[in-house]
């Protein structure tokens, strides 16, 4: 739909706009939004009237859109309930202040103190502080694209990890794909390519074993599984990606294990393709290569769903410390179609690690997680296929959009939020 390009007019005290979208079926959490007005920001409120909702839809039926589609998007769209988000921009970014977040997402407490904020809900938690890039969300630790910030007594999160980040970890039901048949399992490195060493045993060894070990699990559970190695060779980075980017219905997942300048890190970390617009987490400072579009972007709802299934699956069954999960812009995961996570099951040059990944039950229950991560991960997003309920088909109306479950955060006139028929 279109609306006033914001971009750049910091000097334009306000706008009122208001994105159409649902809200969870339950009472909305009563946080009283935060009035700020700091001039020094650009502070935006969003309105839509149903007259702009109808010429933006005979815009789009000019365009060659289906009549039938513009008649269901426009009814659907007169009976949503509107949210109001508060955005202000900071660095020429935009952030969401967290009582719009314990709002929209129902969360019952919400507390502000010592530079930290703390939402809770019935069955969910969310913490984070001021200026760090850790987020935990039940116990779980993500590293944000981008640290939170302050303003006053508010805290704020970036549109852009609520877009990329927040909104499909916490309603993957809202994702528009379908559970996967096919796994697509790579073992890190190979062949001449030893990767990180130890005097316990070499990463590509332990990998492979893992990825044995899960293959076995997946085939008697009734998937198809494609290995980009089953034995001691080395395979390019870009056949692997070309490989898995021919499979369909299908998911990836790569084993690797890392090697430290410090005999104290340890713990898994997993990893998912950063977002476009986003640095890798690793990374300092934005490039223009990180506004490169990648083949795997189109799976960023999936890919972050994905590695949040996987990486708690990990973390709990194999009671390691959680490094969190990251972005990256690896070419298996930024060159393949399917979603995909890159896995590093810990560190070889820690001697508590080391001692874990070199015993074969390890690496079983490390397995074994993985087959867990993914039945995880198809269970989350099952409610979005599209006959896989009728109660939910009637309760969960989802139009089709772009592939984003939240306005996409590199547009600033485009908003597709996810709508709910509230009956």
């Amino acid at each position: 739909m279109k609306a006033t390009d914001y971009v750049g007019q910091a000097s334009r005290r306000y706008q009122t706009w208001r994105f159409s979208d649902s809200r969870l079926p339950t009472e909305v959490y009563g946080v009283p939004a935060a009035a700020h007005s700091n001039p020094a920001k650009t502070k935006l409120r969003f309105s839509r009237l149903i007259s702009e909702i109808a010429s933006t839809i005979l815009a789009l039926v000019m365009r060659g859109w289906f009549v039938a589609q513009a008649v269901l998007f426009f009814a659907g769209a007169i009976q949503v309930n509107a949210f109001e988000w508060t955005l202000i921009k900071q660095g020429g970014r935009d952030y969401i202040p967290f009582t719009d977040v314990a709002r929209f997402y129902n969360f019952t407490q919400a507390n502000f103190s010592n530079e930290r904020v703390s939402l809770s809900g019935a069955t969910l938690r969310i913490q984070g502080g001021s200026n760090s890039r850790e987020l935990y969300m039940n116990g779980l630790k993500f590293i944000l694209n981008f640290p939170v910030i302050q303003e006053g007594s508010m805290l704020y999160i970036s549109r852009m990890d609520l877009a990329k980040l927040v909104e499909p970890v916490l309603r993957p039901a809202k994702i528009q794909t379908a559970p996967v048949r096919t796994v697509i399992l790579d073992a890190g490195h190979g062949g001449f390519d030893q990767g990180a060493r130890s005097a316990l045993g070499n990463e590509k060894d332990f990998a492979l074993d893992v990825i044995l070990r899960a293959r076995e699990l997946f085939s008697r559970s009734g998937f198809t599984v494609r290995l980009t190695r089953s034995a001691d060779v080395f395979i390019p980075l870009e056949t692997r990606a070309m490989f898995a980017s021919h499979q369909s219905n299908a998911l990836f997942v790569s084993v690797h294990f890392n090697y430290g300048s410090r005999a104290d890190a340890e713990g898994i970390e997993t990893y998912c393709l950063a977002p476009r617009g986003v640095p890798s987490t690793n990374d300092p400072t934005l490039t223009l290569a990180d506004f490169q579009p990648c083949l795997g972007n189109v799976r960023d709802p999936e890919n972050i769903a994905l590695a949040s299934a996987m990486h708690a699956s990990l973390i709990t069954r194999l009671g390691v410390p959680d490094r969190g999960i990251k972005r990256a812009r690896f070419v298996v995961l930024k060159n393949d179609g399917n979603p995909g996570v890159l896995i590093e099951g810990g560190f070889l040059s820690s001697p508590r690690d080391v001692a874990r990944i070199a015993a074969p039950a390890y690496r079983q229950m490390m397995a074994q997680a993985i087959f867990q991560g993914v039945l995880a991960y198809n269970r989350a997003v099952e409610r979005s296929t599209p006959g896989a309920s009728a109660q939910v088909a009637e309760k969960d109306h989802v139009p089709v959009g772009s592939g984003d479950s939240v306005w996409d955060p590199l547009k600033s006139n485009v908003y597709s939020l996810p709508q709910e028929i509230h009956r």
